[in-house]
């Protein structure tokens, strides 16, 4: 059952992660306006460093899949699931790329003085939480894929041999 509901929810945030991003970020700017949300600042030295390590890591197994993409288990994967590497791929940039938005606009943020204009501050932790998100649920996403090729089991039929 736990195995559907998250193939379930990887097949939603696949449609709809920039609506669901979108959501988030208007979501958390309006709590960051109301008060509820506070000490932004102080958390981007630490989302820095999360998102480092998630270009980091992304960044290796975007290697390890470019290394081993002759190999006879990618061979095997693209004749299974010709769509599965491009997937993979896009879901590997898009966590890079996303990391380094969120790194850039922290950087921004602790560069900026405070805004007196709430709604102003409110606008930019909405835009800055729309790229954070899908950095951190693509993230789990991603590893799910990588790990799908080492563990998944994928019923291939056997052939009898020739003689």
């Amino acid at each position: 059952m736990e195995l559907n509901l998250y193939d379930h929810f990887e097949k939603v945030w696949e449609k709809y992660n920039i609506y669901l991003s979108v959501i988030a970020g208007v979501l958390v700017g309006y709590l960051y306006q109301q008060g509820f949300i506070v000490n932004i600042r102080s958390v981007t030295g630490n989302i820095v460093t999360f998102a480092s390590i998630v270009i980091g890591v992304n960044g290796v197994f975007l290697t390890l899949i470019i290394t081993l993409q002759e190999s006879p288990a990618f061979i095997r994967l693209r004749e299974i699931f010709p769509s599965f590497q491009k997937k993979l791929y896009i879901s590997l940039r898009n966590q890079i790329n996303y990391g380094l938005i969120v790194v850039v606009i922290s950087i921004i943020i602790n560069f900026l003085p405070p805004s007196p204009n709430k709604y102003l501050s409110a606008v930019g932790v909405g835009i800055w939480f729309i790229f954070f998100f899908p950095m951190c649920i693509g993230s789990f996403v991603s590893v799910k894929l990588v790990t799908d090729i080492i563990v998944k089991n994928f019923n291939i039929p056997t052939r009898a041999r020739r003689q």
